[in-house]
């Protein structure tokens, strides 16, 4: 583990070195806090044992699959009239002038180098069934989740930030799927991300991988970990810390060596992926033992065959 619990108020002293594998109670003697959190550390160690002897650390353990996305179209904006282009995510867009027809699936807002700029998916061909993309200078309408309705201006090249790139295009984005990775000796669950990877760009050289924040949760930030038992004495009295791991997807360059709190599971070369993680091969020693039989018995019949004898020739 990466997070010292040997500090206040935790205090918990465990050491490997102890060998000490069971916290043993005893009737009218008090209860240390430090036991009780040591004996959540024998369980975990016990735990991070058996999964490094399984897995490396930022193995994907239960899919968690990794998918690299290089037709992510986008449209940069000149203008909108909502609050924030993140409010127009989930909406379905049409072309005033090409017709084509869209659903936005991620955003980012507007900065001092890009333009405000939706990702979009097209479902529909302008009205001359031959457009594909929205047309630069062109107004979208749509309406809100919260149905208002609202209108967005497509920018024209070489007036919307940056200039390098036109107005509508392909980007590239990297999603993970939920699922669970061997992080630190823990077993982390993680929550279904996209990240973009080259905002007007389909061509992206990244390594992309999970930053881990771990942190300690206290009842004066979270107040569900207050006591609960209403009608009680004691209810909403603050509860115990709680210790918190969060992933969070991210890329670094290719050259970068900056590998603490950060488990690679992708690296992407102008446009493909190069490795991946991948689902752990338990079937490994199945297949040894499969090739093991082979080698000594070869191909063999475990049950015989049912023949059904027919003429192979109608003579009339």
């Amino acid at each position: 583990m990466a997070t010292n619990f040997n500090v206040s108020p935790y205090y918990d002293d465990f050491a490997e070195s102890k060998n000490f594998h069971r916290v043993l109670f005893r009737p009218s003697f008090s209860v240390q806090g430090r036991e009780l959190t040591q004996l959540q550390t024998i369980l975990q160690n016990q735990i991070e044992r058996f999964g490094e002897h399984v897995f490396k650390d930022g193995a994907m353990v239960i899919p968690g699959q990794v998918t690299l996305n290089t037709d992510y179209e986008y449209v940069k904006l000149t203008s909108h009239t909502t609050s924030t282009a993140a409010s127009i995510s989930g909406t379905t867009l049409t072309g005033g002038t090409s017709g084509v027809v869209a659903e936005v699936t991620n955003t980012s807002e507007a900065s001092s180098t890009a333009a405000a700029t939706l990702y979009v998916t097209y479902t529909k061909t302008g009205t001359n069934n031959t457009a594909k993309r929205f047309t630069e200078g062109e107004t979208l309408s749509g309406t809100t989740s919260e149905g208002t309705a609202f209108t967005a201006v497509v920018g024209t090249s070489g007036t919307s930030l940056p200039t390098s790139s036109n107005a509508t295009g392909k980007a590239s984005a990297v999603k993970v799927e939920e699922g669970v990775y061997f992080i630190n000796g823990f077993f982390v669950k993680n929550d279904e991300e996209t990240l973009i990877l080259d905002a007007y760009s389909n061509t992206p050289s990244f390594r992309v991988g999970f930053n881990v924040t771990e942190s300690f949760v206290t009842p004066e930030n979270d107040s569900s970990l207050n006591d609960n038992a209403t009608g009680s004495s004691n209810v909403n009295a603050p509860g115990a810390h709680r210790f918190k791991i969060l992933l969070t997807l991210a890329k670094k360059t290719l050259s970068s060596t900056e590998d603490e709190n950060f488990f690679e599971i992708a690296r992407v070369v102008n446009g493909n992926i190069k490795t991946i993680v991948r689902n752990t091969e338990y079937a490994v020693l199945e297949d040894t033992l499969a090739r093991r039989t082979f080698d000594e018995s070869g191909d063999y019949a475990v049950r015989g065959f049912d023949l059904d004898l027919r003429e192979h020739l109608l003579s009339g």
